[in-house]
Formats: C-alpha cells, structure tokens, sequence
C-alpha cells in the first residue's frame, strides 16, 4: 500500500508530539503559603566610632535573654573588638561570648558551619573583611596559574570577567546568612554610592548619592533589617534603611538604640516556627564545562613567546646582518613566518600548543645550527 503525503505528515507529526511528551520533565515543584520568617536576619553597618559593634551585641543579647533563651552569641571577629563587648553579653545573656578572630573567608565558612550545627545567634563584624579576604585570595590563585605557565604574575589584576567567578563563590556565605536556621546579624563598613548626575547645564559628573554596607554590592539586600548607624555629636543614631515588614523603615532612634527600637519588627516574626528552604530537586539550566579561561591561556602564550624569543637571542646573540638572517630563517623554519607581530598578535593562528610544538622544532634547529 503507498504511503500518501497525508499520511507521512501524521506520522512525522507523531513521532515529533511521541518525543516531545517523552522528554517532558515530571512536575516536581508545589505552591504553599509561606509562614512569618521565623528567625531574626538583621545587619548594621556606619563609620568609625558609629556605634554598629556595641548597639549590634547590645539587642542581640537582649534577644537572647527574651525570645531565645539558652542560646549563646557566637562573634566571627575581625576587628577585633569582642574582648570590649564580651562582659556586657555576659551580664545580659548570663553566658560568655564566644568568637573567632580571623579575617579569612574561608575561615567564615566553617563558622556559619559550626553556628548552625550547634545553634549559636551569631555576629559577623565586620563583613567588609571577608569579602576583602575573597578578592585576595581569588587574585593570589589567578596570579599563581599565570606563573606556572611562564607569564607574569606581579602584572595580573582582577578584570569584570572575574566577578562572575568570585560571586557565586561570597553567594556560599550568603545562603547561610539568608536559610540557616539561625538568628544572624552583620555588620559592615560604611562605603559611598556614586552615580553620574546631570547637572542644570546637562554635564555629566559623579555625585555621592548615598551610603550602602562596604561589601560585595548585592550583600546589603540581604538583611530583613537594615539598619545605618551614624555618631551625630556623642549620640549613636540609628536609622533603619529597610524593614521587609515595613514597619520601621525610615524610623530612626536619636540615642543608644536597643532591642524596643526594634521591638515592631521582632514582634512579626513567626519565632519557633520552621526555617525556609530552597525547594529541592532543581537542576542546573546549564551544563558545566571544563576548560581554561582567557587569562591564563593568554599568560601561557606569552610566557611561550618570551621563551621562545630566548632560544634565539641565547643562541644568535648578535645584530650582524648574519644573525639576523639566521633568526629569520629560524622563525620561518620553525613557524612558518618571520613576523613577530602576527605570532604575537594571531591567537588563532599560533595558539599554545603550535608556539610549543613549534619550539621543539626551533630547539632542535638550534641544536644543529651548532
């Protein structure tokens, strides 16, 4: 019997409609109503002498002794400052501070490991210095790869592209912050926010426009409870620049704020209650891939171009027109050109592995021409 073209249109139609339905992921996800946040997440952040350590301490404490009796307040300190903070926790809390100084990230990490396994309330001050810690470290390992392929380590700096790689790494830090099942407060560093305002002449020029936690940019979004502290003559002056309940933002406490400051906040938070989750079973949208990054294949370039450039100056040391001619022919044995510039400029024509195939011919010339 023929097949007509109506019927090798259903079929192909469906095969496509069989395999589509085959590969259609399975409904993993469900809706739920959410819950009051049941723990605190609040951040403090000012200037020098702003009072953000102390006034930090000070309403933790008194948390503790009120809503989360027979906790201990745990202190990652990098200042450091828990030796002058410690005997008003004690007084408060009736149990001493505990802390670790250290500025390391990494050392972070393991602290918001151990806080959530033991069920501490925990301070982070400052924060500005882990993510201080981060970038030097993330620069030190760019600057090692780049060594070992015979580049210049003393002229790598952080480009943009590296933010892509260090962000997700802090991102570690903030999931603890933000669904560990802990009470958690930071505090950072005041820094300035710039943006190009338009003047009444419409020239361009950068203005301060605000003040934001001195830290990764995006880390400030994270506390339920933001607060600023400023020192305004000898008074410590507190003003909350966000209250996800909305119940505080813009208030502003004129004098040693403490926890009835912040009272109409904890107030509608659902204590007790269950921590929220990340929703299990997700899949990466993109499958990972292996491979070097532009940085150090260029690194390892021009590290192959230096020695490379050796080779021949070691072996034709001299500028007669003889020497010269014997580079030239080198170069052109060994690379298929004489043009310095388009082996150093041609990526794609002279990637590592032919500069590095490519030396072995020219060493191997060098060995005969003596």
């Amino acid at each position: 019997m023929t097949e007509t073209t109506k019927d090798k249109t259903e079929r192909l139609g469906n095969f496509v409609a069989d395999n589509i339905n085959e590969k259609e992921p399975k409904m993993t996800i469900s809706l739920s109503t959410p819950p009051p946040p049941p723990f605190l997440k609040i951040g403090f952040f000012g200037g020098t002498g702003s009072g953000k350590t102390y006034t930090a301490a000070k309403v933790l404490s008194q948390f503790i002794a009120e809503y989360a009796k027979g906790k201990q307040l745990a202190m990652f300190d990098t200042e450091p400052s828990a030796g002058y903070i410690a005997p008003m926790v004690q007084k408060i809390t009736g149990k001493p501070l505990l802390a670790l100084t250290s500025r390391s990230f990494s050392q972070l990490l393991e602290f918001c490991e151990l806080v959530r396994r033991e069920g501490h309330v925990a301070l982070v001050d400052s924060i500005t210095h882990p993510w201080r810690s981060l970038c030097d470290d993330f620069l030190e390992a760019k600057r090692s790869r780049v060594a070992a392929v015979g580049g210049r380590p003393d002229s790598v700096r952080l480009t943009i592209k590296d933010w892509s790689a260090i962000k997700p790494l802090w991102g570690k830090f903030t999931e603890h912050y933000i669904f560990d099942p802990i009470h958690w407060c930071m505090n950072g560093r005041e820094g300035d926010v710039w943006e190009d305002v338009v003047d009444d002449e419409g020239e361009t020029e950068m203005k301060k426009t605000g003040e934001k936690m001195k830290t990764e940019n995006e880390t400030g979004y994270e506390p339920s409870l933001l607060v600023r502290m400023k020192l305004t003559g000898n008074q410590h002056t507190a003003e909350v620049r966000k209250d996800r309940f909305d119940v505080l933002t813009g208030h502003i406490s004129y004098d040693k704020p403490d926890i009835e400051f912040f009272r109409p906040h904890i107030a509608m938070l659902g204590l007790g209650g269950k921590a929220v989750s990340l929703a299990p079973g997700a899949k990466p949208a993109v499958e990972p891939g292996h491979g070097k990054n532009w940085e150090t294949i260029k690194a390892e370039r021009d590290g192959l171009l230096e020695n490379i450039k050796d080779d021949i100056v070691l072996a034709f040391p001299g500028q007669t027109a003889a020497d010269k001619t014997k580079k030239i022919e080198l170069l052109r044995a060994a690379f298929k050109t004489s043009s310095w510039t388009e082996m150093e400029s041609d990526a794609k024509a002279f990637p590592a592995s032919v500069l590095r195939a490519g030396r072995l011919v020219l060493q191997d010339l060098i060995g005969k021409a003596k």
